[in-house]
């Protein structure tokens, strides 16, 4: 009983680890989704059969090492599940830290609705554009601007974007 449960632990124990390098170093994610559920996320998340190989290795392991010190068949059983969920959460609570620093990149122009910035380079009235500082997603981003009152608004002032046209954000005084 105690070999095969030390040969589960082993095996479980490398799989697991072999897929969280891919997933940590390579960004590999070789992964069990259950259906349409939302088991699994993206970022940081456990998934399913991370889970499982980390139940299986972390249990099996306590188990035997409680057998070979000759407990009862009942409380190591008991200990060894405690200690697998034990360990699926703090592996999970792990890769959540580790993931905690990734950001989304990808914004489009309508994020910066209704954001306040500053003009960087004056907005003439009419007839031309100049450009503004604006905090898109924690970034601040430089985009071209007109006046949505066609009034010149100079440069320094702090502004609100009210629309979008094409790649030109409208913006008036704040």
């Amino acid at each position: 009983m105690i070999e095969i449960l030390t040969w589960t632990s082993i095996i479980a124990g490398g799989i697991l680890i072999l897929l969280l390098l891919l997933s940590i170093i390579g960004g590999l994610d070789l992964d069990l989704d259950v259906g349409s559920t939302d088991v699994e996320t993206d970022s940081g998340g456990l998934g399913v059969l991370k889970a499982i190989l980390t139940f299986v290795s972390v249990s099996s392991w306590i188990i035997k090492v409680l057998l070979a010190a000759e407990k009862h068949m009942g409380v190591a059983l008991g200990i060894g599940i405690f200690c697998g969920i034990l360990a699926i959460l703090a592996l999970n609570y792990l890769l959540r830290f580790l993931m905690k620093g990734e950001s989304n990149v990808n914004w489009e122009i309508t994020d910066a609705l209704y954001q306040n910035g500053e003009v960087y380079l004056k907005i003439p009235a009419t007839n031309g554009n100049g450009i503004v500082n604006v905090k898109v997603n924690g970034v601040v981003r430089e985009l071209k601007a007109i006046s949505a009152e066609k009034t010149e608004i100079s440069t320094g002032q702090s502004i609100v974007v009210v629309d979008v046209d094409g790649e030109y954000v409208k913006v008036k005084n704040a």
